[in-house]
C-alpha cells in the first residue's frame, strides 16, 4: 500500500513537471520565431530589421457622413494615411468633451499637414472615392 501511494506521488510529480515545462516554452515560442521582415544575409531579430509599426491617430466625428464607415477599402486608406475617424454622437458618457474632441482633430490635423502633405485631405477624398466606386457605394 505504501508502494502504490509512493509510485501515484511520483507520477504526479512528473506530470506536474511536464506541464510547468510545457508553459514555459509556449511562453518562449514567440520569443524564438523571427520577424516577419527577414531579407538573404540580414540577423532576424534586431530592431532594425524588424517591421516598423505605426501610431493611428483618431479624429473624432459626430455623424458618419462621406466616411464610408465599415468599408474595408475606406478604413486601410486611412489607416494608410495614419489616422483613423472615430465616431463619436456628443452626449455618450465617457466620450472626450467637444473641446477636447476639437483639440485632438486640430492637432492630428496638423499632424498630417507636416507628416503627409498639406493636400492630404483631397488625396484622401480621391482615395475614398476610387473606393466608392470599386466597391459600388456610389450612386450617379
Amino acid at each position: 500500500m505504501a508502494l502504490i501511494r509512493i509510485l501515484i506521488i511520483f507520477l504526479l510529480a512528473v506530470f506536474s513537471a511536464n506541464i510547468v515545462n510545457a508553459q514555459s516554452q509556449k511562453d518562449g515560442f514567440s520569443k524564438d520565431m523571427p520577424t516577419e521582415n527577414i531579407h538573404f544575409g540580414k540577423e532576424a531579430n534586431r530592431a532594425s530589421t524588424r517591421p516598423k509599426r505605426q501610431k493611428i491617430e483618431y479624429i473624432y466625428k459626430s455623424s458618419s457622413e462621406g466616411l464610408l464607415y465599415g468599408n474595408p477599402c475606406a478604413m486601410q486608406a486611412t489607416r494608410k494615411m495614419g489616422f483613423e475617424y472615430v465616431l463619436q454622437p456628443p452626449g455618450i458618457p465617457g466620450s472626450p468633451t467637444q473641446k477636447e474632441s476639437e483639440l485632438n482633430n486640430f492637432l492630428v490635423n496638423l499632424k498630417l499637414i507636416f507628416t503627409k502633405s498639406p493636400f492630404w485631405k483631397l488625396i484622401l477624398n480621391n482615395r475614398i472615392k476610387k473606393c466608392r466606386q470599386d466597391s459600388g457605394d456610389i450612386v450617379g
